[in-house]
């Protein structure tokens, strides 16, 4: 049996309080200074998908230069190389599905389903052929429809966002899946003050993918629905709000970091759209 810890949302959370002066901080949600670091509007490279990545759901940042993508009707992992921008090996991890996110972490992969359970097996390229397929169940409250997966290094925990809440379940919340711990935990739920005061409309916020900034910690929210990227930082500010823009990403879907801070979003669309995007220094 796994455990479900609930906390006070806009904390940083786990199965135990904070100090007044975190909790005061985290209300105000409003930082002090930020800058954020990248021009959407003008992508270092921009890359077409091929076919088999036209409905792409999730990505994640591989190893030299590479990408692991996933789309949302099939168990298959499609290793995609940057500088060739091309699919370089496709492996299958049993049958179809509905999948909305996938995670590279320490040699594992993490497949995760509409429903909020999760499928790992270790990527052997060499070997594909000969995986060995675990689903995990994460015990989300029934109904949760979630749409994205990241990963926190700092907490080792998957980072599971729900686009919509179900029975218990709320709506904009992350959850959480600490792979040493097996217990699954609410980690952010932004209120509809923080959304307003940041011009988000809570009713178009509803998280499709997230990730962790590799240098900052700060945790990087898609909403494909307001076509919006929303920018947290670990005490749960809203540090920056970016609007999407339609045509270069319609349908917003995935995103992930490379290890010295590229960012990588992925749309669906006829083609699929891999925008890469190098950090301002």
């Amino acid at each position: 049996m796994y455990r479900l810890c609930f906390v006070i949302p806009l904390l940083l959370m786990g199965c135990g309080g904070k100090s007044s002066e975190t909790n005061q901080a985290t209300a105000d949600n409003q930082p002090a200074q930020y800058t954020f670091p990248y021009t959407l509007s003008a992508p270092a490279d921009e890359m077409a998908l091929p076919k088999r990545l036209r409905e792409v759901s999730g990505l994640t940042y591989y190893k030299d230069n590479k990408l692991l993508c996933i789309q949302d009707e099939e168990a298959a992992v499609f290793v995609y190389d940057i500088a060739k921008k091309q699919i370089t090996q496709e492996v299958g991890f049993g049958g179809y599905g509905d999948f909305e996110g996938i995670e590279y972490v320490n040699g594992d992969v993490y497949a995760l389903e509409s429903d909020g359970n999760l499928q790992r097996f270790t990527l052997d390229l060499s070997s594909p052929k000969s995986i060995q397929v675990a689903r995990i169940p994460t015990d989300l409250p029934a109904k949760t429809e979630v749409e994205g997966l990241g990963y926190d290094p700092k907490t080792e925990r998957l980072l599971i966002a729900a686009k919509k809440g179900g029975g218990t379940s709320s709506n904009r919340a992350v959850y959480s899946f600490g792979l040493r711990s097996r217990a699954v935990y609410r980690e952010m739920q932004l209120t509809e003050e923080a959304l307003q005061n940041a011009d988000v409309n809570p009713d178009d916020y509803k998280p499709s993918a997230l990730a962790v900034h590799p240098q900052t910690g700060d945790w990087y929210v898609l909403s494909s629905a307001s076509h919006q990227l929303i920018v947290t930082n670990r005490q749960k500010q809203v540090l920056h709000v970016e609007k999407l823009d339609r045509k270069q990403l319609p349908q917003p879907e995935g995103i992930c970091f490379a290890p010295n801070g590229d960012l990588f979003i992925a749309s669906e669309g006829k083609p699929g759209i891999l925008l890469r995007f190098g950090a301002r220094h």
